[in-house]
């Protein structure tokens, strides 16, 4: 095995963790959402991943596991999906666009 530098493990885990996070926030929704989400193409799910996972880079742990991802609704949800225009892994969204999405998901309830 090739020498790991411990920069190199931290990245790693966190990577793994923020993937983790993004797809229990994932399961809660498609759970809240039932047979609503299967109205969702898998590329609009794969977008929304992506998204979420750049968004958890900027909201404090504490306040991303109080965020109610069970209880988003489909339009709030398709509200974030707007937001992914030109987005794909490799292609992040901008700096605005986290904060219009950390904005919706902190004010969920």
């Amino acid at each position: 095995m090739p020498d790991v530098t411990q920069e190199e493990v931290g990245r790693r885990l966190y990577h793994v963790h923020r993937e983790k996070r993004m797809e229990h926030a994932v399961k809660l929704m498609q759970q809240g959402l039932g047979q609503a989400w299967r109205s969702l193409k898998e590329d609009e799910i794969i977008l929304l991943e992506h998204l979420l996972q750049c968004t958890w880079n900027t909201i404090d742990q504490k306040k991303w596991d109080g965020i109610p991802f069970g209880t988003i609704s489909m339009e709030t949800l398709r509200k974030i999906l707007s937001f992914g225009e030109g987005v794909s892994p490799g292609h992040n969204p901008s700096r605005e666009v986290v904060a219009e999405i950390k904005t919706v998901l902190l004010s969920l309830k």
